[in-house]
């Protein structure tokens, strides 16, 4: 639709005028106009000869001055300036950049200790023709069509309130059943916007410990919730993965919406649509004083992006969305029809309306917070401006808000990868600990196992009456998950996955086949799978397998039990699972690799092409490793043969 084709509330407008009525030039402004136009050209042509005479005029500054070369000085372009920079606060941004070069430095002299590849094929960074993405951190997704799919922006700092929201909104309490396969036509995420908490602080690491243990934050360059770009940005970016819907809700983080009423509204509306010939998909419900919720079908969200242009004065208002004044437009036409009686206009007008979406013409049920949920009408579908956690727990309550599955009850996984997602206060893994638990939660994706990341059984030991070591977190958060899988494979951190075509039932079915009683007795008896390295004194507990038996949660207490090893170092729980085994009663239940480098749990001088894990465990901060192992595990994705790892 042409902007010289809107009607408007008073009148339709005539071909010559401007947006919002008639503007002429007198004789006099005419002639003032001109002569502008003539001071502008002269002083256009004086600045053009003085940048003539300034180019030919030859200076030299030093390399270590500017940080140009002098190739780039003789060109007039600096190396830097190749490519546009956006506009930045430059004291603050020179302090995060200096930060940033001195953090990269630390890791690649890390990096270069630790684990390397032997060889590192070159890469093409050239990304010039790429457009750069709005999104720093992003979910990986599947192709996958939702009924609804709802985007709740939220402040990078407001963490409570997103596992709030989880909880209330859709049951997620805690992650130790996780939903990997959102197949009920219902998904969401958090639109993370504002600067993330400042690095190696205990703000960053439990922010760096909800990416991996929920992954559904998709932290954006934005520094406020603005609902407009967040209808962009699911237009455009979902769209982009694959990811498609019927309806798009939007609600900033300090919000709450009653899904089932907006579920049921929305199929009362869509039995109606065919009687003026509407797809399901072409309406929307939205507030004009209320910019914090909005519900869209999809296509009425396509509409509006294409009229963009035209929405965007339509209500010359602070702070009204693309989708209220989309919703004022249809509304002006709705009240022109009702006044109007010449035919061609009725019928021009007519026209113009059956191009909109359908608005439910409802506000009533878009609510502000009163501080009490006395206030809260009936039906009520959505409540804005709630601050307060206890508040947002009043309302849902007050609300009957129910819970909206994700997943269907009877899809659940029997076998289970499990890891850490604590990060120790020296912060050594910050920069890796997410990256490598995707790395771990593709792989599960991958072959429909749960994955589940844990922290709570880690920074529980700090409480303990009798305290010991971090590391014994590992036990308790086994005995958590184990009873909920048939069996478990427990990952270190710092183990990286590097051949994911190997499934743990392939290798389960291996260790069968090869057991010396045979198949049968090997599931009589084994409980327990470990590996034993080459030339180590004892088990490395970093990577195991665990079947769920009534023996398994004895073995577990009795860890539990080994009380001399709570602080004994360097191998703690460690150490005390590999004394209980050689005991009648639990050796019987183990499977032992002995000197077994390669089946599940590879060091990384041992490192063959093949291996199906490389387990990063140097005696200092395995971060700058475990970076080096990641990339090594991309490039062999990408078809490239890493030979070895050796430790410089």
């Amino acid at each position: 639709m042409a902007g010289s084709d809107l009607p408007f509330p008073n009148n339709a407008r005539s071909e010559n005028t401007s947006l919002f009525g008639a503007a002429r030039f007198g004789r006099k402004k005419r002639t003032i106009f001109f002569l502008l136009l003539v001071a502008i050209f002269f002083i256009l042509w004086f600045n053009s000869d003085l940048d003539r005479s300034s180019s030919s005029i030859t200076s030299h500054v030093p390399d270590d001055a500017t940080g140009i070369s002098p190739d780039s000085q003789k060109s007039g372009v600096a190396e830097n300036d190749k490519k546009p920079s956006p506009k930045v606060d430059l004291e603050v941004e020179e302090e995060e950049e200096a930060n940033q070069i001195e953090e990269e430095e630390a890791l690649n002299e890390e990096i270069q200790k630790e684990a390397v590849p032997t060889r590192k094929p070159t890469t093409n960074t050239n990304t010039s023709s790429k457009k750069p993405s709005n999104s720093v951190t992003t979910i990986k997704m599947q192709p996958q069509h939702f009924k609804y799919f709802i985007v709740i922006a939220s402040r990078a700092t407001n963490l409570s309130r997103r596992q709030l929201i989880r909880n209330t909104y859709f049951g997620l309490g805690d992650n130790i059943e996780p939903c990997m396969k959102r197949d009920k036509g219902l998904n969401y995420l958090f639109w993370i916007y504002g600067d993330e908490p400042a690095a190696k602080t205990p703000e960053r690491r439990l922010y760096e410990t909800e990416k991996m243990e929920w992954n559904d934050l998709e932290k954006v360059n934005a520094k406020s919730y603005n609902q407009d770009e967040i209808l962009k940005w699911a237009s455009s970016t979902l769209s982009e993965r694959g990811v498609t819907f019927d309806y798009l809700i939007i609600q900033d983080g300090y919000s709450l919406i009653q899904l089932n009423y907006i579920q049921q509204q929305i199929q009362s509306e869509v039995g109606k649509m065919w009687e003026v010939g509407k797809t399901a998909n072409d309406i929307a419900w939205v507030s004009p004083k209320n910019s914090n919720v909005l519900v869209a079908g999809v296509d009425a969200v396509k509409k509006l992006l294409e009229r963009e242009s035209d929405m965007k004065d339509v209500v010359a208002e602070g702070g009204a969305t693309l989708m209220t004044n989309f919703y004022e437009f249809y509304r002006s036409i709705t009240v022109q029809l009702k006044h109007i009686t010449a035919k061609k206009q009725v019928e021009r007008l007519q026209s113009f309306k059956n191009e909109l979406p359908i608005f439910i013409d409802d506000h009533t049920r878009f609510n502000t917070w009163g501080n009490n949920v006395e206030s809260i009408p009936d039906m009520t579908i959505a409540v804005s401006n709630i601050y307060q956690d206890t508040d947002f727990t009043a309302v849902a309550k007050a609300l009957n808000v129910g819970v909206a599955s994700l997943c269907k009850p009877f899809e659940k996984a029997s076998i289970a990868v499990v890891t850490s997602s604590f990060i120790y206060p020296d912060s050594c893994m910050e920069p890796s600990a997410a990256l490598a638990a995707d790395n771990k939660r593709q792989y599960a994706i991958a072959h429909n196992y749960a994955f589940v990341a844990r922290s709570n059984e880690f920074a529980q030991q700090e409480l303990r009456t009798t305290k010991r070591r971090t590391v014994w977190g590992k036990i308790d958060a086994v005995q958590k998950v184990l009873p909920k899988y048939d069996w478990l494979f427990w990952m270190d951190m710092d183990a990286v996955i590097m051949n994911p075509n190997i499934t743990v039932q392939g290798i389960l079915d291996d260790l069968r086949a090869k057991y010396p009683d045979g198949p049968r007795a090997f599931e009589k008896n084994i409980d327990l799978v470990i590996a034993k390295p080459t030339k180590d004194k004892m088990i490395n507990a970093g990577v195991f397998f665990m079947r769920n038996t009534e023996w398994a949660q004895k073995f577990l207490n009795a860890v539990q039990d080994s009380k001399k090893w709570y602080n004994q170092g360097p191998s703690y729980e460690q150490g005390a699972m590999w004394d209980l085994i050689q005991l009648p009663g639990y050796k019987e239940r183990v499977l032992l690799l002995e000197n077994d480098d390669h089946t599940f749990n590879t060091l990384p001088y041992r490192y063959v092409p093949g291996d199906f894990i490389v387990h990063f465990a140097p005696d200092k901060c395995p971060g700058p490793a475990v970076l080096n192992g990641l990339e090594a595990a991309e490039l062999i994705q990408q078809g490239e043969v890493i030979t070895s790892f050796k430790e410089d």
